[in-house]
């Protein structure tokens, strides 16, 4: 069961903006480069060989998250809003896509947590034909505390949820590497992925840093942004 509408931020924010890693192509001033030490511990060496480096393929999309609080569940934006409370109809649409699946999303997260994807039925640049729902899954967080990658994929199953497109898992890797074994993506795109997530847990499977590689040169053409303000992917809701 969806809480009733909120006007205001539910969150301060429901998922933090990852960092890029150093060639990555960065978009406008609110990019920010990560650390050298972390970029190194995800592209070159680990800090320990106990240690974790998970790559996974990012997607174009909408930020988004749905929060189960006080046996309710929001549908949210990146900044913590309630979907519902925008005027756009296809951000609106995710919020039908919650209600529509709240069973799902009931078995995976438990009270306080939050589950974070990417909403896909509207993408900015890239174009896909979608071999599934258009919600991505990419972690369960609660307060500031990420669930493990391996337990994150065992609750996911629960719900049968999509999760990114894995690509690596295990030791330091270097980008170009890494977008080699991606190849044509996972999730349907038109053209050239749009690039990859780096997530890094520490021996005790704790999460400590995320950077991302954005190398499709389409991104963040303006020309090509605006001209695509329309573009939604394919899919038919149920």
């Amino acid at each position: 069961m969806l809480a009733e509408v909120q006007q205001g931020k539910v969150l301060a924010r429901a998922f933090a903006s990852i960092k890029h890693l150093p060639g990555s192509k960065m978009i406008d001033a609110e990019d920010k480069l990560l650390g050298q030490e972390q970029s190194k511990w995800l592209t070159k060496r680990r800090r320990v060989t106990a240690d974790m480096v998970i790559v996974t393929e990012k997607v174009d999309g909408m930020n988004a998250a749905v929060l189960r609080c006080d046996g309710l569940l929001y549908p949210l934006i990146r900044k913590g809003y309630d979907c519902r409370a925008n005027p756009l109809p296809w951000i609106n649409e995710f919020a039908n896509f919650v209600e529509d699946n709240a069973q799902r999303f009931f078995s995976v997260l438990e009270e306080g947590e939050r589950l974070c994807g990417e909403w896909m039925i509207k993408t900015h640049t890239l174009s896909y034909k979608l071999p599934h729902e258009p919600f991505i899954a990419f972690d369960i967080i609660k307060d500031a505390t990420r669930l493990p990658y391996l337990a994150f994929k065992e609750r996911v199953a629960m719900g049968n949820f999509i999760t990114a497109g894995l690509v690596h898992l295990g030791e330091a890797i270097p980008p170009e590497i890494a977008l080699q074994l991606l190849d044509v993506g996972y999730h349907g795109v038109i053209g050239e992925p749009e690039g990859l997530i780096y997530r890094y847990e520490d021996a005790k499977k704790r999460y400590i840093c995320s950077g991302k590689f954005v190398s499709n040169p389409l991104l963040g053409n303006a020309e090509l942004f605006h001209a695509n303000e329309n573009i939604f992917n394919r899919w038919k809701r149920k």
